[in-house]
């Protein structure tokens, strides 16, 4: 009776061993047929890292066949072409402590492809009886993403060289600039003592060359203060004062300043004065100064006895002052150079009139510190209108 029992567990265990063998040969298929629908190199190996089956793209990538691979470690495949130190890391030492690995990159000179970046994906499955290894081959990426870092240190290299000249240039520029307004300011006050008689009587002669010296001094002064408001506002130390203040009082005042100017040129401003005060949130020094440098270059590129109107206009939000003149104008190509530093545009007048090519500069510089702007519609000969535009007082007071 023993026999027959023991005899009939054998069957028991066959059977069950059997259905275990089948469920698992039901199993490799099932991921075989997975495998080969993944369009990247995608291989199955056992715990002890010998390879059950690979797709396809596997094959193809990395130049083996399905006879030599089956059955095989991993590291003897393809003349040992995966004995890479990265991949025994992976494989032996960080996989085993974790279930899944995503996006672990290994660079290796594979003898029948050369060198490779590839981004593996590992997966262990059946209690960890096997493992499931997606490769990509990220070797064109890798390379652009390493040259794109270096490309970007060595534009930020490039970029603070640059701006330490620059910087070096503003310094030197602030520098020479205070130094040389001393003597100067030293020449002007002679040649005015000088002209005024305190050395004694002058020739008409004598009077006519203090007046060339004079004038000549005062035109380089004014190129030294340009440079240096310049180098102020570029080393970010021009620090606004602002308050609420009637726009239409700082333009008569800009208007009253240059009127010899004018008056000598035969030129006429018209003001559209409004009826009422506009209060804008502004530096008023430095608002006077944009307005006047504004109102002087109308001035300057226009024929003489033509007329200069000046409008303004507000909103909730903006205040609008515009300069409307009949000059020369500027070409749309040219427009881009008007607020560069050193920028001078060739017109019929560029030639007598003189400037440093830094006025508008400036005044945009300081209209960006207001949160304003500046903005120019010209033509060739057919005038130039300039819009300042900053916020209206009422902006801030909310």
């Amino acid at each position: 009776m023993s026999s027959a029992n023991h005899e009939q567990n054998n069957q028991k265990k066959l059977i069950n061993q059997d259905h275990r063998i089948s469920a698992l040969k039901k199993q490799m298929s099932y991921y075989k047929e997975i495998t080969e629908t993944i369009r990247e190199p995608f291989i199955i190996l056992r715990k002890d890292l010998t390879v059950v089956t690979a797709n396809l793209a596997f094959y193809q990538k990395f130049k083996v066949k399905k006879r030599d691979t089956e059955g095989k470690q991993i590291y003897d495949l393809g003349d040992n072409q995966w004995d890479a130190p990265e991949l025994k890391e992976l494989l032996e030492n960080i996989l085993p402590d974790h279930r899944i690995l995503n996006n672990y990159a290994v660079t290796h000179n594979f003898p029948l492809l050369g060198t490779k970046t590839i981004l593996l994906n590992a997966r262990q499955v059946d209690s960890k009886q096997l493992i499931l290894l997606a490769m990509e081959d990220v070797t064109a990426q890798w390379k652009l993403k390493i040259d794109s870092a270096k490309l970007t240190e060595n534009l930020t290299k490039q970029r603070d060289q640059l701006q330490g000249l620059n910087d070096a240039k503003d310094e030197f520029i602030s520098l020479a600039s205070h130094q040389l307004r001393t003597p100067a300011t030293v020449v002007k006050q002679y040649v005015g003592m000088l002209s005024h008689g305190f050395a004694g009587a002058l020739t008409k002669e004598q009077l006519d060359m203090l007046g060339v010296a004079y004038r000549n001094n005062e035109r380089q002064l004014e190129i030294i203060e340009d440079l240096l408001r310049v180098a102020k506002v570029d080393a970010g130390k021009v620090y606004l004062d602002k308050v609420p203040f009637d726009v239409v009082a700082m333009i008569e005042t800009a208007v009253d300043g240059q009127s010899i100017l004018f008056q000598n040129r035969g030129q006429v401003v018209i003001f559209n004065k409004p009826a009422t005060k506009m209060i804008a949130m502004i530096d008023p020094k430095l608002m006077l100064m944009v307005l006047e440098n504004i109102l002087d270059n109308a001035g300057k590129y226009s024929d003489n006895d033509t007329s200069i109107t000046i409008t303004v206009d507000q909103n909730e939000t903006d205040t609008m002052i515009s300069f409307i003149d009949n000059g020369v104008g500027i070409r749309e190509s040219d427009q881009k150079k008007l607020f560069k530093k050193f920028s001078r545009i060739d017109n019929p007048l560029s030639v007598s009139v003189k400037g440093t090519g830094l006025g508008l500069y400036w005044a945009k510089k300081v209209l960006d510190l207001h949160e304003g702007s500046i903005q120019v519609t010209s033509g060739l000969r057919a005038g130039s209108t300039f819009k300042i535009i900053t916020p209206t007082a009422s902006t801030f007071s909310q």
